[in-house]
């Protein structure tokens, strides 16, 4: 299987370009209407992509997929991009966000503001960041800065405070860094729904398929004695997240095939809930019942 490392992501500097310059002159409703050019443009140009969201929407939706659904899936992941630009701006207003259990985050943040706070490529982690960073505590997050920095640095330049906390992925050493991060007060955010080149992994059911996953996250949650949490912070359409946060369901005998098996329940059921919220747009199934 090719890793999705070595695949193209559907964003690329010259539309994060434009739409950035436009964002930050018009209103959002208006740049809103402009996704809609591009995210025919990615239809029409991005095979592979189609194939995979086409594959994905057969496990999640009650029916077929058809075009105009995989339309939306690109819509919707532009639209979570978009809004990176006004979140990284300290617009939240703009956005009506709802929360689940966001007292207890807060109070459990006080209390330990040292945790793990795992999550996957839905939503938006910069939405969770945003609604829960303050001068009290921090949460830092954990970026494969080869694979996407063309990106954080355009974003970077909107908000510079916002990344000046992020962890560069560089292979076991990032391990001891999270470490030290969570030792000195800390908060880390690691996506994990998605393999590391190199690293071990361990495959685990997920919408009737197999999926790799990266055991070293798991292996350090069970290892490291900090609380573990799984977020994510739903779009819901329009101006509208809702956050979620699940405490990580840990057992005395669990391994970190058996967490990772969690996670990935978890995350399906996230999916099934909000199908339109999950960016994996490359080959992501090992063992595929492939229907395309």
């Amino acid at each position: 299987m090719k890793s999705w490392q070595q695949e193209k992501e559907m964003s690329n500097a010259f539309w994060l370009t434009l739409i950035i310059k436009i964002a930050l002159k018009l209103p959002r409703w208006s740049v809103r209407l402009l996704l809609h050019p591009i995210t025919f443009f990615f239809l029409l140009t991005a095979p592979k992509k189609r194939r995979v969201s086409h594959h994905y929407l057969s496990r999640v939706l009650t029916q077929k997929p058809k075009i105009w659904h995989i339309y939306k899936h690109f819509f919707w992941f532009s639209s979570v991009l978009l809004d990176k630009v006004y979140f990284l701006t300290q617009k939240q207003s703009l956005f009506n966000t709802s929360f689940s259990n966001r007292e207890e985050v807060i109070l459990s943040l006080k209390q330990n503001p040292a945790q793990f706070f795992i999550s996957g490529h839905y939503g938006s982690l910069e939405a969770l960041k945003a609604c829960y960073s303050s001068q009290d505590y921090t949460i830092n997050p954990v970026i494969k800065l080869d694979h996407n920095q063309t990106i954080i640095n355009l974003f970077k330049r909107l908000n510079p405070e916002f990344y000046e906390n992020m962890i560069p992925y560089n292979g076991l050493e990032t391990t001891f860094k999270i470490y030290e991060t969570l030792k000195n007060g800390a908060s880390v955010a690691l996506l994990a729904d998605r393999p590391i080149e190199n690293a071990p992994m361990v495959l685990v059911d997920f919408l009737g398929d197999k999926i790799l996953l990266p055991e070293g996250i798991f292996e350090m949650i069970l290892r490291f004695p900090f609380p573990a949490n799984i977020f994510f912070s739903q779009y819901q359409g329009g101006n509208r997240y809702h956050v979620y946060y699940i405490p990580m369901p840990i057992e005395k005998n669990d391994t970190a095939q058996t967490l990772a098996q969690k996670f990935a329940h978890i995350l399906e059921q996230q999916c099934l809930n909000a199908p339109y919220n999950w960016f994996n747009f490359y080959t992501y199934w090992v063992e595929s019942n492939n229907d395309i």
